[in-house]
């Protein structure tokens, strides 16, 4: 008996959070809804799903039958779901395929049908209310965009425009207008809790004026304004690296002067910020600079000294393409057998590590470099064995990835 009342109370109080959710018509004819539309003088909302969608059954299990969410949406909508591969879905998903960007779709219709506002993607309850409540209230996404592309560049608009780009899984034009926003108002106004809210993930560009200065104010935004200093360095440390990246990828592939002139300026200018050694990995990505530096030059002997020393302080232990690549490079052009010693030492030793990993897949591959460090140094026989070791672990890896992914088994 005590048993069963516990079972009991457990489902009333379950019921106070699910229970009550959304009622749906459910695949339904569509002209059936757009005229219960019409007649109650609603808006529709329709949940575009597919049986093998897992965040459409994440959103059936645990969003839609939400007491809250069932209050808000069947007070305030005709509420309909269709699987999109079947039924009248198939033909609302081709009538509404400039809005079905993926599964699961959630639109904001008329009772004519037209498209009101748009999410996509699993939503939180709150989330889900907030961005359907937006779209009622005339802040959906087609609207704002109508706005935004009129001149509107207030707070506001921005705001309220973003997070329609965001419910809506259209993200991609979001750094644009978060850098033409920032472009209207004076820099301290990063320093604005709400503003800095809106703006401050997207800061990532070393070349622009925000990021400057958001690295010259590290400290205030830390201490002053309780930003996670962690996340605020890898975020700036994340845009360091892609502009880093492409220097060297940039410098790396071509000989035309302009280019490289452009190039040589925008390295002083992350160099000018990477010298001050105030977030995490600007030490690395400055040797990287400096090696790159050396290359242009023709400085292969500046090179090795600045390789040697990232090795020593373990700067470059995440970056073992660049790293491989660079020892290649001094390899071929080196005459100094010392350098090219030290060198065999150094990978060799890696190697050794390299070679006690179990996973082929992980295990980092410097044979190619052994043997051309030993042919450098005349010593054809370990060059060749060398050889064939690279070769043999990049058969291993290539068997170990078909394994993976089934490749293997396919073939049988």
């Amino acid at each position: 008996m005590k048993r069963l009342l516990i079972i009991c109370m457990l489902v009333v109080l379950g019921n106070g959070v699910f229970g009550q959710g959304i009622e749906f018509m459910d695949n339904e004819p569509w002209s059936k809804v757009l005229q219960r539309a019409k007649e109650q003088n609603q808006l529709i909302f329709m949940d575009c799903y597919t049986v093998w969608c897992g965040p459409c059954k994440g959103l059936a299990q645990d969003v839609f039958p939400q007491k809250q969410v069932g209050d808000f949406f069947n007070t305030h909508f005709v509420n309909v779901k269709y699987d999109m591969e079947k039924g009248d879905g198939k033909m609302l998903r081709e009538k509404y395929k400039e809005y079905i960007i993926g599964f699961p779709t959630l639109l904001l219709l008329d009772g004519d049908g037209n498209v009101v506002h748009q999410m996509a993607g699993y939503q939180k309850a709150e989330n889900l209310i907030a961005g359907m409540k937006a779209g009622m209230e005339g802040k959906s996404l087609p609207a704002l965009q109508k706005k935004y592309e009129a001149g509107a560049r207030d707070f506001e608009t921005v705001r309220d425009y973003v997070a329609a780009l965001n419910g809506a899984f259209k993200r991609e034009n979001i750094p644009t207008i978060i850098s033409e926003f920032i472009a209207t108002i004076p820099m301290e106004k990063l320093k604005d809790k709400e503003i800095w809210n809106l703006v401050g993930k997207y800061i990532t560009d070393p070349y622009s004026e925000a990021y400057q200065y958001v690295f010259k104010e590290i400290e205030k935004y830390q201490y002053r304004m309780d930003v996670n200093r962690y996340d605020l360095e890898r975020q700036l440390a994340d845009g360091m690296g892609r502009a880093v990246k492409e220097i060297i990828r940039v410098t790396t592939s071509t000989t035309d002067p302009d280019t490289l002139k452009m190039m040589a300026e925008k390295a002083d200018i992350l160099r000018g910020m990477l010298i001050q050694n105030t977030v995490k990995r600007f030490p690395m990505l400055l040797c990287k600079l400096r090696i790159n530096d050396c290359r242009l030059a023709g400085d292969v002997e500046g090179m090795y000294s600045w390789i040697m020393f990232a090795d020593g302080l373990n700067l470059l232990n995440y970056e073992n393409d660049f790293r491989g690549d660079t020892y290649m490079y001094i390899t071929e052009r080196t005459k100094d057998k010392k350098v090219l010693n030290s060198i065999l030492d150094v990978i060799g030793k890696q190697q050794e590590k390299e070679d006690q990993v179990k996973s082929d897949l992980v295990k980092q591959n410097y044979y190619d470099l052994i043997a051309t460090l030993y042919t450098r140094l005349g010593q054809k026989d370990k060059a060749v064995d060398a050889r064939k070791k690279y070769e043999q672990l990049e058969e291993e890896k290539k068997a170990a990835m078909r394994k993976l992914f089934g490749a293997d088994k396919d073939k049988k």
